[in-house]
C-alpha cells in the first residue's frame, strides 16, 4: 500500500511501531518493517519510543518492559539501516533518552517528535546527542502548555522542527482565521505552530520558516 503513496512528489515515509502498539512487537513485525524502511522515500525509523502515560491511563511494570524491549530493537534495525530516529516519549523523556545513550551513537540524527518535557530535560539531551532535532507541535499554542511554551522560547532555532501531529492537537490559533474547518489538525496547520513560535520569541515568521526548512533538510536530506 505504501508504494502507491510513496510515488507521489512530496511524499516521505517513516516507519516504525508505537509504543502503544508494542505488545504487537514479534519476528513478523520486525522483518515487515525492516522491508518498509528499505524503501528509497522511507527517510526515518519511528515513531517509536516509550509511553507510559498519566493519570488513570498510566503504563503498568509489564507494559513498560514490552515497550523498552521494542524500542531497543527497533534502534537496533534502524541503525543497521542507517535510518535517523523518529522518538515519540511520553512521560518518559529521561528513560528514553538512557536507552538512546546506550544503545546509539552520539551523532547520529534524532527527532524527538511532539516533545512535552522540560526545557532542562530537552537541553540534557541535545548536548549529549548534538544531531537532535526537538519537533513542536500546536500544543504550543495553548497557554496552559506552559513546558512546550518554554521550550519553544530557548530551543536554538537550529535545533527546532514544527509539528501538527495531524489530526491531533489543532492549534488554537488556527480557530481564529475559520472556526468552520474541520475541529482536526492538518499538516497545513504547521503554519500557526510557526506564527506562535515566532510570536513567543519575538521574531519574524520568515524567520522561522527559513531556519526549519534548512532543519527538515538537515534532518531528512529532504
Amino acid at each position: 500500500m505504501y508504494d502507491d503513496i510513496l510515488k507521489e512528489d512530496g511524499v516521505w515515509a517513516a516507519f516504525g511501531l508505537h509504543p502503544h502498539n508494542a505488545k504487537m512487537w514479534c519476528p513478523q513485525i520486525e522483518r515487515d518493517l525492516i522491508r518498509a524502511a528499505s524503501h528509497p522515500k522511507c527517510v526515518a525509523w519511528g515513531e517509536m519510543g516509550l509511553d507510559y502515560g498519566k493519570g488513570y491511563t498510566k503504563a503498568s511494570p509489564d507494559v513498560i518492559e514490552m515497550q523498552k524491549d521494542a524500542f531497543m530493537a527497533q534502534i537496533k534495525q534502524a541503525l543497521k539501516l542507517n535510518k535517523p530516529f523518529v522518538i515519540h516519549a511520553r512521560g518518559a523523556e529521561m528513560d528514553a533518552f538512557e536507552i538512546m545513550k546506550t544503545k546509539a551513537p552520539k551523532d547520529h540524527k534524532i527527532h524527538f517528535h511532539c516533545y512535552s518535557g522540560s526545557w532542562k530535560t530537552a537541553e540534557k539531551m541535545m548536548e549529549h546527542f548534538p544531531n537532535m532535532y526537538i519537533g513542536v507541535t500546536g500544543l504550543v499554542t495553548f497557554n496552559s502548555a506552559t513546558n512546550v511554551t518554554d521550550v519553544a522560547r530557548k530551543v536554538p532555532l537550529e535545533r527546532l522542527l514544527i509539528e501538527t501531529d495531524a489530526p491531533y492537537m489543532r492549534p488554537k490559533n488556527a480557530n481564529l482565521v475559520d472556526r468552520n474547518s474541520p475541529r482536526s489538525a492538518s499538516p497545513s496547520m504547521g503554519i500557526w505552530v510557526a506564527a506562535r513560535i515566532a510570536e513567543i520569541r519575538k521574531i519574524t515568521l520568515d524567520i522561522v520558516l527559513i531556519q526549519v526548512r534548512k532543519n527538515v533538510a538537515n534532518m531528512y536530506g529532504i
